[in-house]
Protein backbone atom coordinates (compact mmCIF):
# COMPACT_ATOMS: atom_id res chain seq x y z
CA UNK A 1 0.00 0.00 0.00
CA UNK A 2 1.29 3.44 -0.94
CA UNK A 3 -0.19 6.72 0.37
CA UNK A 4 0.41 10.03 -1.41
CA UNK A 5 -0.75 13.42 -0.19
CA UNK A 6 -1.17 16.29 -2.65
CA UNK A 7 -2.14 19.88 -1.82
CA UNK A 8 -4.69 21.22 -4.31
CA UNK A 9 -4.48 25.04 -4.16
CA UNK A 10 -7.87 26.61 -3.53
CA UNK A 11 -9.47 23.17 -3.19
CA UNK A 12 -7.94 21.20 -0.32
CA UNK A 13 -5.91 18.02 0.05
CA UNK A 14 -6.04 14.80 -1.99
CA UNK A 15 -4.96 11.50 -0.46
CA UNK A 16 -4.36 8.63 -2.88
CA UNK A 17 -4.04 5.17 -1.39
CA UNK A 18 -2.74 2.71 -3.97
CA UNK A 19 -3.07 -1.00 -3.38
CA UNK A 20 -0.56 -3.14 -5.28
CA UNK A 21 -3.05 -5.70 -6.53
CA UNK A 22 -6.46 -4.03 -6.54
CA UNK A 23 -6.72 -0.30 -7.29
CA UNK A 24 -6.61 3.22 -5.90
CA UNK A 25 -8.75 4.75 -3.17
CA UNK A 26 -8.81 8.55 -3.26
CA UNK A 27 -10.05 10.90 -0.57
CA UNK A 28 -10.55 14.60 -1.23
CA UNK A 29 -10.60 16.74 1.89
CA UNK A 30 -11.93 20.11 0.77
CA UNK A 31 -10.97 23.39 2.44
CA UNK A 32 -14.62 23.84 3.50
CA UNK A 33 -14.53 20.54 5.44
CA UNK A 34 -16.40 18.39 2.90
CA UNK A 35 -14.97 14.98 2.08
CA UNK A 36 -15.43 12.74 -0.95
CA UNK A 37 -14.19 9.23 -1.63
CA UNK A 38 -13.39 7.75 -5.05
CA UNK A 39 -12.25 4.37 -6.38
CA UNK A 40 -10.42 3.44 -9.57
CA UNK A 41 -9.18 0.07 -10.74
CA UNK A 42 -5.81 1.62 -11.60
CA UNK A 43 -4.19 5.07 -11.55
CA UNK A 44 -4.81 5.62 -15.27
CA UNK A 45 -8.54 4.90 -15.30
CA UNK A 46 -11.30 7.33 -14.35
CA UNK A 47 -12.31 7.30 -10.70
CA UNK A 48 -15.83 6.42 -9.63
CA UNK A 49 -17.28 8.62 -6.87
CA UNK A 50 -18.21 6.36 -3.96
CA UNK A 51 -19.67 8.80 -1.43
CA UNK A 52 -19.54 12.21 0.20
CA UNK A 53 -19.08 12.28 4.00
CA UNK A 54 -19.55 14.86 6.72
CA UNK A 55 -16.87 15.31 9.39
CA UNK A 56 -18.92 13.20 11.80
CA UNK A 57 -19.38 10.41 9.25
CA UNK A 58 -15.66 10.47 8.38
CA UNK A 59 -14.78 10.21 12.07
CA UNK A 60 -17.11 7.22 12.43
CA UNK A 61 -15.48 5.50 9.43
CA UNK A 62 -12.04 6.13 10.92
CA UNK A 63 -13.18 4.62 14.24
CA UNK A 64 -14.45 1.53 12.41
CA UNK A 65 -11.11 1.06 10.62
CA UNK A 66 -9.23 1.75 13.84
CA UNK A 67 -11.31 -0.79 15.76
CA UNK A 68 -12.48 1.79 18.29
CA UNK A 69 -16.04 2.30 17.06
CA UNK A 70 -18.68 1.86 19.74
CA UNK A 71 -22.38 1.69 19.02
CA UNK A 72 -24.53 2.59 22.04
CA UNK A 73 -26.73 -0.23 23.26
CA UNK A 74 -29.85 1.89 23.18
CA UNK A 75 -30.76 4.44 20.54
CA UNK A 76 -32.01 6.63 23.41
CA UNK A 77 -28.46 6.79 24.80
CA UNK A 78 -27.35 8.81 21.78
CA UNK A 79 -29.79 11.57 22.68
CA UNK A 80 -28.13 11.91 26.09
CA UNK A 81 -25.05 13.31 24.34
CA UNK A 82 -26.94 15.30 21.71
CA UNK A 83 -26.37 18.66 23.45
CA UNK A 84 -22.88 17.87 24.75
CA UNK A 85 -20.06 20.14 23.62
CA UNK A 86 -16.34 19.99 24.26
CA UNK A 87 -14.54 23.28 24.74
CA UNK A 88 -11.04 24.42 25.63
CA UNK A 89 -11.17 27.24 28.20
CA UNK A 90 -8.07 29.13 29.34
CA UNK A 91 -7.72 30.27 32.95
CA UNK A 92 -6.44 33.87 32.98
CA UNK A 93 -3.90 34.87 35.67
CA UNK A 94 -6.49 37.04 37.45
CA UNK A 95 -9.13 34.28 37.72
CA UNK A 96 -10.46 33.51 41.19
CA UNK A 97 -9.82 29.82 40.42
CA UNK A 98 -6.02 30.18 40.20
CA UNK A 99 -4.41 28.29 43.07
CA UNK A 100 -7.60 26.40 43.97
CA UNK A 101 -8.25 22.72 43.43
CA UNK A 102 -11.08 21.68 41.16
CA UNK A 103 -12.96 20.67 44.32
CA UNK A 104 -12.34 24.01 46.08
CA UNK A 105 -13.51 25.89 43.00
CA UNK A 106 -16.74 23.84 43.05
CA UNK A 107 -16.66 23.85 39.27
CA UNK A 108 -18.93 20.83 38.78
CA UNK A 109 -21.34 21.96 41.50
CA UNK A 110 -21.59 25.56 40.33
CA UNK A 111 -21.60 25.03 36.54
CA UNK A 112 -22.34 21.33 35.89
CA UNK A 113 -19.26 21.24 33.61
CA UNK A 114 -17.03 18.17 33.60
CA UNK A 115 -13.29 18.73 33.28
CA UNK A 116 -11.88 15.88 31.21
CA UNK A 117 -8.37 17.23 30.82
CA UNK A 118 -6.01 20.11 31.47
CA UNK A 119 -3.42 21.32 29.00
CA UNK A 120 -0.59 22.70 31.10
CA UNK A 121 2.36 24.12 29.17
CA UNK A 122 3.76 21.18 27.16
CA UNK A 123 1.92 18.46 29.11
CA UNK A 124 -1.62 17.23 29.46
CA UNK A 125 -3.34 16.09 32.65
CA UNK A 126 -5.94 13.54 31.55
CA UNK A 127 -9.02 13.00 33.69
CA UNK A 128 -7.82 15.27 36.52
CA UNK A 129 -8.89 14.44 40.07
CA UNK A 130 -10.92 16.91 42.14
CA UNK A 131 -7.72 17.61 44.09
CA UNK A 132 -5.85 18.86 41.02
CA UNK A 133 -4.74 22.45 41.65
CA UNK A 134 -5.49 24.95 38.89
CA UNK A 135 -2.82 27.31 37.62
CA UNK A 136 -2.82 30.52 35.62
CA UNK A 137 -2.77 29.79 31.87
CA UNK A 138 -4.04 26.22 32.31
CA UNK A 139 -6.39 25.29 29.49
CA UNK A 140 -9.31 23.23 30.74
CA UNK A 141 -10.83 20.66 28.39
CA UNK A 142 -14.46 20.56 29.47
CA UNK A 143 -17.66 18.90 28.37
CA UNK A 144 -21.18 20.16 28.91
CA UNK A 145 -24.15 21.84 27.30
CA UNK A 146 -23.83 25.32 25.83
CA UNK A 147 -25.42 26.80 28.99
CA UNK A 148 -23.02 24.84 31.19
CA UNK A 149 -20.01 26.06 29.25
CA UNK A 150 -21.21 29.67 29.40
CA UNK A 151 -21.59 29.33 33.19
CA UNK A 152 -18.05 27.97 33.42
CA UNK A 153 -16.62 30.85 31.41
CA UNK A 154 -18.46 33.30 33.67
CA UNK A 155 -17.04 31.55 36.75
CA UNK A 156 -13.51 31.63 35.39
CA UNK A 157 -13.60 35.29 34.39
CA UNK A 158 -15.88 36.56 37.16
Amino acid sequence: MNVRETQLPGVGTRYRVSFADSGTFTILLYNNGDREAFWSEDEDSDSERLFKATESQARKLAEIFDGTYFEPVSEDLGSVFQDARIRWVAIPPDSSLVGKTIREGEIRTRTNASIIGIQREASTVSNPSPDTRLRADDVLVVVGSEDTLEALEALITG
